[in-house]
């Protein structure tokens, strides 16, 4: 078993002893005792806040709200952190989850903050919606924890300058792009080009919501730039000819209509705004993800033949939809065509193991639970928490993918009863 997947074991046992023994020591420099701490926080925060009273673990009540559809890193993270907080004292009955479509997460919020909860934890907010949650949130003091999606740098610097209570627990992207790009940089020329044709070609799958996947494509492809390999995308010349036209025939049919009626363009704008606003907050299913991604790569095998090489995913299901394609034309993964995916599932994972997929990314949700528990145990007790907390992705590949698998299996099983009526709200 490799260090690091050695690591992540022992962080699962570290944290419980941390967890279960922040409430129990007193005065060390670790786990300082609540009347300490409560007036270290008060302190730092006289100017923005009053000082928040300790809270025991016993009575606390935590309110946590997410998005559906999030996969098996948030099931684990839930499941884990959950353990962790029973571990230490608070009572399972008085943790609520709410999952809910992505529009409902601010209302989903703003319900737990009503019930009076001791902390809020939120899941899948981003720039848009994490301030408004973190206002709502702070002017009921009740501090938040916010875990899978990065609220922005600019409302976390906000919560700094503002004195909130409020803590992101995550991962690097930069980091993930980095770890792709050496492997794309450790493999070699003759799998990248099976052709031979002295040059490695590329393909984007990308999603329709700007999730975190498609920033680790967006940062792999500048860091390719920079490799001894000749890698190129394919369809760099063809997406931008493709939006020049756009463009160009969007702007006369406007100036036609404007032309010729200028209230009828009026309302074709609002018309064209109300239809991309809708588009982007289209719900579509993982099964319709990696549908949409099989048709898509099966078209640009007929466009591309062997000139495809390489094909990055901004998810796990796009990765199986390329899978699928890829076995249906029967070509041999790993030498004709290598398929990268991100933030793996138990399904990608099990082709990663029999070497049909290269690659995926296990977002370290040992790490990131262990983080979020401490932070929520912090601020019951009044301590000072960090305001970014970020682990690092572990690259997935044939070497390791049993392994992580395992782990990933294992946790899930182990935790059969969070999503219960009791513990989990629709």
């Amino acid at each position: 078993m490799n260090r690091k997947i050695l690591t992540l074991i022992l962080t699962g046992v570290i944290s419980f002893l941390l967890v279960t023994g922040c409430s129990s020591q007193n005065g060390s420099a670790d786990a300082p005792n609540a009347d300490a701490t409560q007036g270290e926080a008060g302190a730092d925060q006289e100017a923005a806040q009053e000082e928040i009273a300790a809270i025991l673990p016993a009575d606390a009540v935590i309110g946590i709200v997410c998005t559906e559809g999030e996969g098996d890193f948030t099931d684990s993270f839930l499941a884990k952190t959950t353990g962790y907080l029973v571990a230490a004292g608070i009572p399972e009955e008085n943790i609520t989850t709410t999952k809910g479509a992505a529009e409902e997460l601010t209302a989903n919020a703003q319900k737990q903050i009503d019930g009076g909860c001791s902390v809020l934890m939120v899941g899948g907010a981003d720039e848009k919606t994490a301030p408004g949650i973190t206002d709502a949130a702070a002017k009921a003091k009740i501090p938040v924890v916010y875990f899978g999606t990065n609220p922005g740098e600019a409302e976390i610097a906000r919560w700094e300058s503002e004195g909130y209570r409020a803590a992101y627990v995550g991962s690097t992207y930069g980091q993930a792009a980095q770890k792709r790009a050496d492997l794309l940089d450790g493999t070699d020329l003759e799998k990248l080009d099976p052709a031979k044709d002295d040059n490695v070609g590329l393909v984007v799958l990308s999603t329709e919501a700007d999730k975190p996947g498609d920033t680790v494509n967006r940062d792999t492809l500048e860091l390719v730039k920079e490799l001894d390999h000749p890698i190129y995308v394919l369809t760099e010349e063809e997406e931008e000819d493709a939006e020049a036209s756009e463009e160009e025939q969007d702007s006369e049919a406007s100036e036609e209509t404007a032309e010729e009626n200028p209230d009828e363009a009026s309302e074709a704008a609002s018309g064209e705004a109300a239809a991309e606003g809708a588009e982007q907050e289209e719900e579509i299913s993982p099964e319709e993800v990696r549908e949409r991604a099989k048709e898509q790569v099966l078209d640009w095998m007929k466009e591309y033949g062997k000139q495809l090489d390489v094909i990055l995913c901004a998810d796990d299901m796009q990765a199986l939809g390329a899978w699928d394609a890829v076995s249906e034309e029967k070509k041999l993964v790993g030498h004709d065509v290598l398929i990268m995916g991100f933030d793996c599932g138990r399904e990608s994972l099990e082709e990663v193991a029999s070497g049909n997929i290269r690659s995926t990314f296990f977002n370290d949700f040992m790490e990131q639970s262990s983080n979020a528990s401490n932070a929520v145990l912090a601020f019951l007790k009044g301590i000072a928490v960090e305001p970014v907390m970020t682990s690092e992705y572990v690259s997935v590949t044939v070497d390791n993918a049993q392994e992580i698998l395992d782990i990933s299996v294992t946790v899930q099983e182990s935790e059969p009863e969070q999503d219960s009526e009791e513990t989990t709200q629709e």
